[in-house]
């Protein structure tokens, strides 16, 4: 029976029921808040955290923030796709909830990880064909996908996990599509749509990892299955993702080039190594979460599914093959392999040799490709587990299992105990643990295996005692590492000190240089700050320039408008030559005034032109430089003059444009020290005019003699064509679905007619 014809029965609805179960007793210190996820607050808190505040803020005010002002000095926020801006569940949040807080990032975590368990279950249902899995075996690959490793470890990286939890329901409309004998089509689009709608969440990596798994999915139903249409239908899914993501994905593509980019030198770090492997079976031998992990690598995710889902596996795997009947299980079995081993990066020779054939290859954390193998792991057990309701035995396999048994248990635990040994002693009662908990885990699913085989168990009680014992592995092992007791967002509460700064109205910035606050506080707070937490997604430009000021009071970092420098109670910051203290009535920071600061906007009536980036940034390090007398212009002309007083007033600034109105009596320059970026435009007087890049990483304009009226706004192209594309996109995607329903509606009654006539 074709899984859309399936009804929904009792046994569906209590194996949803369980599935969430288990998801409340996994997050329920949280449910309760009697505690925070991740540990330590992670991206959640530190990154995500204010990110999302700051879209509600703008959203609500009106205002969709393409550009972010407050951090880096200025940033693209419409090119950073981590934002999820877009992405349904989020946007529904940002409109309908005013103070979007913790908790509710918290339960979006916990409700995508849900998500993934539902859509995992009915991925299973669907894949049978016409004899559908059984709710049982579906329910046992939800739970161990659900809780896998990639979920726990990535935990507080919502974007991550929200991408990855649309893979198994993308998968599922996918193959429907290749095997569908009508409306292929119809089905293809429904896999874009939803991976598209899953692109919108903002993990380009994710998204390369479920667009990966449908174009192994094409090649094998092409080569193996003899389904020619599977690339065309590849290539329709493809295209109505990226035409529904586009207002999402083509600016984040565009701004990739003008960002800090890693080598493969330093991607490749991110491999799992070849004694991580022991965490697919013993996930606490080197310990697990942030604070847990004792290995002597980057701590990486290891794909843990629980040693139940490996066993049935095995007897998926086996079972099915040996039957002849390995058409069901080989491409997951392939899958689970190819990925695995990609997976080790170059730690094995797959992931190498994949960068020479290509070396344009877009993904360079290889660990993360465990999300692929643990789905096809989570597969084969509900194959595995199907295999044990379906089966009959002769007295030869029966034992042949046992001996399976045998093997399997001692091959795992042995090694690991005779290893153990020979690393750290103070280690060895961790290691040790972790050892015993695994074979009483093989112990006991290898017995509820063989009760089967052996008849000393229904195949309903074999199913319920494994779904059990692999809920409370996966529940007991990974519901503990990344709790934490203490909450993750006091750096954003607010303070004696945030007050005072937020009643100095003028359009200056700080530096936070203490680790009380956030450093990304200013966001939420609408401050203007020179930093931020890390985000692999920083301007070059402005990374090259931050990196290079040389210290507090430097001509450089005077001109970006540091006015406040706000310190630790008990540890200043440092090259406090320049700075005072101004307000000291805070329990947990100090507030320094930085008495060289200049002025955000400047008018300089000296200019020395360049021909490139290197001779700006040489000039401007250079000891003589003095950028409140002199700019140095990329492309634009030289000016000698001797300075004299130019009014600026401020007329506006708001997110994505900013007013000015200048007056200058002879030529000059007028300098904002906001980061240039080239989809900034610039008018004078209502004409659109250039933005030069002006001391290597900010931004100028040429003005004559007089009164002028300057406006700078920030539109980017590919946002402009990618709101368009998705527009239109969801319009005909919207007319599809209507003429669809309509037709049905017709054929329905046609039919029913045919009928009535019949009975006449």
């Amino acid at each position: 029976m074709p899984w859309h014809k399936l009804r929904p029965n009792r046994d569906d609805t209590l194996a949803i029921a369980a599935l969430t179960l288990f998801v409340i007793i996994f997050f329920w210190p949280i449910l309760t808040r009697q505690a925070w996820l991740p540990h330590g607050g992670g991206d959640l808190a530190s990154f995500l955290y204010p990110m999302y505040r700051f879209a509600t803020q703008s959203l609500r005010s009106g205002q969709i923030p393409l550009w972010n002002p407050y951090l880096y000095a200025g940033a693209p926020f419409i090119a950073d796709n981590q934002s999820g801006l877009f992405y349904p569940p989020n946007l529904l949040l940002f409109l309908l909830n005013p103070r979007f807080s913790y908790y509710t990032l918290e339960l979006l975590v916990i409700g995508h990880i849900w998500w993934a368990g539902l859509g995992m279950y009915v991925c299973v249902r669907g894949l049978g064909g016409k004899r559908p899995f059984f709710p049982f075996p579906a329910l046992l690959a939800a739970t161990a996908f659900m809780f896998s490793d990639l979920f726990i470890t990535h935990i507080g990286n919502l974007n991550l996990i929200a991408v990855a939890a649309w893979l198994p329901l993308v998968f599922l409309l996918f193959h429907q599509a290749v095997h569908a004998d009508q409306r292929r089509v119809g089905w293809a689009v429904g896999s874009g749509v939803l991976l598209g709608i899953a692109t919108l969440a903002g993990h380009g990596q994710m998204t390369f990892l479920l667009a990966a798994l449908l174009g192994s999915y094409a090649l094998y139903a092409t080569l193996f299955e003899r389904r020619p249409a599977a690339l065309p239908l590849l290539l329709v899914a493809g295209l109505t993702a990226v035409s529904l993501s586009a207002l999402s994905l083509f600016p984040a593509l565009a701004g990739v080039r003008h960002t800090v980019r890693g080598s493969f030198g330093e991607a490749s770090n991110y491999s799992l190594p070849l004694r991580g492997l022991i965490g697919l079976l013993a996930p606490n031998f080197f310990g697990r979460g942030a604070v847990g992990f004792w290995g002597d690598w980057p701590r990486v995710e290891a794909g843990y599914v629980g040693v139940v889902t490996l066993l049935l596996a095995l007897v998926g795997s086996a079972g099915w093959l040996r039957a002849k009947q390995w058409q069901k299980p080989l491409f997951f079995l392939l899958t689970a392999i190819v990925f695995m081993l990609l997976a080790l990066g170059d730690n094995a020779p797959l992931y190498p040799l994949l960068l020479r054939l290509l070396p344009n290859f877009p993904f360079q954390v290889p660990a993360r490709f465990v999300l692929l193998a643990d789905f096809a792991l989570a597969m084969l057990a509900a194959y595995g587990l199907q295999w044990l309701y379906e089966q009959n035995w002769g007295a030869r396999a029966k034992w042949a299992w046992l001996a399976a048994a045998v093997v399997t248990t001692a091959t795992a635990v042995y090694p690991l105990w005779q290893l153990h040994l020979t690393l750290e002693g103070q280690r060895q009662p961790q290691m040790r643990g972790a050892i015993w908990l695994l074979a009483g885990l093989m112990l006991a699913g290898w017995l509820l295996i063989n009760g089967r085989l052996h008849h000393k168990l229904s195949a309903e009680k074999t199913a319920v005692l494994l779904t059990l014992l692999l809920a409370a592995d996966l529940i007991g092992l990974g519901r503990t590492v990344e709790i934490d007791s203490n909450s993750p967002v006091l750096g954003f509460a607010d303070s004696p000190a945030l007050q005072f700064l937020q009643a100095d109205p003028g359009l200056h910035r700080l530096d936070i240089a203490t680790g009380a606050w956030q450093p990304s506080l200013p966001q939420m707070t609408n401050l203007y700050s020179i930093r931020g937490v890390f985000n692999p997604l920083d301007l070059a430009n402005y990374a090259a320039y931050i990196g290079s000021v040389g210290y507090r009071g430097a001509p450089l970092y005077n001109l970006l408008g540091v006015k406040y420098v706000i310190g630790g109670k008990n540890t200043p910051p440092g090259d406090t030559t320049f700075i005072i203290p101004v307000f000291d009535a805070d329990p947990n920071v100090i507030v320094y005034l930085n008495t060289r600061a200049l002025p955000r906007a400047l008018v300089l009536h000296n200019a020395i032109a360049v021909g490139s980036d290197a001779e700006a940034f040489d000039l401007t390090h250079r000891e003589a430089f003095d950028p409140s007398q002199v700019v140095v212009v990329k492309n634009g002309r030289s000016l000698t003059q001797t300075p004299t007083p130019a009014p600026i007033e401020i007329l506006q600034y708001d997110l994505n444009q900013s007013r000015f109105r200048v007056t200058t009596d002879q030529p000059a320059y007028f300098l904002l020290s906001d980061i240039y970026h080239p989809d900034w435009r610039a008018s004078v007087d209502g004409q659109e005019t250039e933005i030069f890049a002006a001391n290597y990483a900010l931004r100028a304009i040429y003005l004559e003699p007089g009164s002028h009226e300057i406006r700078f706004w920030f539109r980017p192209a590919s946002w402009q064509i990618g709101l368009a594309l998705t527009a239109v996109s969801w319009l005909a995607l919207l007319v599809y679905g209507w003429l669809t329903f309509r037709r049905s509606i017709f054929f329905r009654q046609d039919l029913q007619g045919s009928q009535d006539f019949g009975r006449l």
